[in-house]
């Protein structure tokens, strides 16, 4: 099913959940937990504003549910409303604080805050979970952290440890060839970015960031290629249009 009509029939549903519940003055525990269900598909399928009606919806009858926190909380950081999202991802962590996910997710809001040292404090947390994929996230959220305190070394390492739990991971990946690329270090990250690609070819920036290593190295064919990859991944974004202007800058005589 495409993702527009998987949206439709989410809402739907919804809908015929929310007239149930006014027919008998609250939802029945199934209810809410369909309605839960959905704001994870939402969520999941990139709709963050209608995911989070659903999940305050779920609230009303399940105000104690760590997971309906979570979600809200998220929907709320894909917003880029991340003072909002803060209250419901500490209650999540406070209602199950061995949750990793929750862990790091409440680190992200508070990265996104400039609260740094509580984001540190999550993502250690997160990556003392038995959970495999929370410790991946964990390293890969230290390593954006380091990042944006200018801790460059400190931001390749984490992405590095990110990389060893799973090779496949193209963020880890990614994230290692901006902190090289940062540090000068051009040879690596097109190593990182041409990697990367290869976990996902349809990333525009990947492609842009690979042209532009490999333009500067002097290989300016081969750069070229990956840009004009980029424009073709993004025609009308800005993505496609900093690419279409280094062409033009690496054909400049």
């Amino acid at each position: 099913m495409r993702a527009a009509a998987r949206v439709a029939a989410a809402l739907s549903i919804l809908a015929l959940a929310a007239s149930c519940a006014t027919a008998k003055k609250g939802k029945t525990p199934a209810e809410t937990l369909l309605t839960q269900r959905m704001g994870q598909v939402l969520l999941r399928d990139g709709h963050p504003v209608d995911a989070e009606k659903a999940f305050r919806d779920a609230l009303k009858d399940d105000p104690k549910n760590p997971e309906v926190l979570d979600g809200l909380g998220v929907s709320l950081v894909m917003q880029g409303r991340y003072q909002d999202a803060l209250p419901f991802l500490q209650k999540a962590v406070q209602l199950s604080p061995q949750n990793g996910s929750y862990r790091n997710n409440l680190g992200v809001a508070q990265m996104e805050l400039g609260q740094y040292k509580e984001a540190e404090l999550a993502f250690t947390a997160a990556d003392a979970s038995p959970n495999s994929d929370d410790r991946i996230s964990a390293a890969i959220n230290r390593g954006r952290l380091a990042q944006r305190q200018g801790d460059l070394a400190g931001a390749e390492r984490e992405f590095t440890l990110a990389m060893a739990r799973d090779p496949k991971s193209f963020a880890a990946t990614f994230g290692r060839g901006v902190a090289r690329e940062n540090r000068g270090d051009l040879e690596g990250a097109a190593e990182d970015y041409l990697a990367a690609l290869k976990l996902q070819p349809s990333s525009a920036e990947g492609n842009l960031r690979l042209g532009l290593c490999l333009v500067s190295l002097q290989k300016g064919d081969l750069g070229r290629r990956y840009l004009q990859r980029a424009i073709d991944l993004d025609p009308n974004g800005e993505t496609g249009t900093k690419a279409r202007m280094l062409i033009q800058q690496s054909k400049t005589p």
